[in-house]
């Protein structure tokens, strides 16, 4: 039988880490299949993940808040409910009030 993650409880203990981190910011890998890996991120107001290279591919599905995605070819706001593909070779991801998102990979 497959396992059953709670999301919504998973958000919700990663954003109270969050809260008490001195970073701001928490994550937690939620599911490995193979290649792909779901990641569950939470950032305080004005945190980031800071400039990094994009893996072979790689989405963002905000979860709550609102997340801004900067790239050589501009920003991206990516509010609740909202999925999109993260640009490459590099990019940040800075919240907007406290965020929480779904990172979904495939690691090389």
């Amino acid at each position: 039988m497959a396992e059953m993650i709670s999301v919504e409880a998973a958000a919700d203990l990663e954003l109270d880490r969050a809260r008490v981190s001195p970073h701001g910011r928490s994550a937690r890998a939620l599911l490995h299949d193979g290649r792909l890996r779901h990641t569950l991120i939470a950032l305080l107001d004005g945190q980031a993940l800071g400039d990094h290279p994009k893996p072979e591919a790689a989405t963002l599905h905000v979860l709550s808040g609102t997340m801004i995605v900067r790239a050589d070819e501009g920003e991206t706001r990516v509010e609740t409910g909202q999925l999109v593909a993260l640009p490459g070779p590099r990019h940040d991801v800075t919240a907007v009030g406290e965020s929480v998102a779904i990172l979904t990979t495939i690691a090389g």
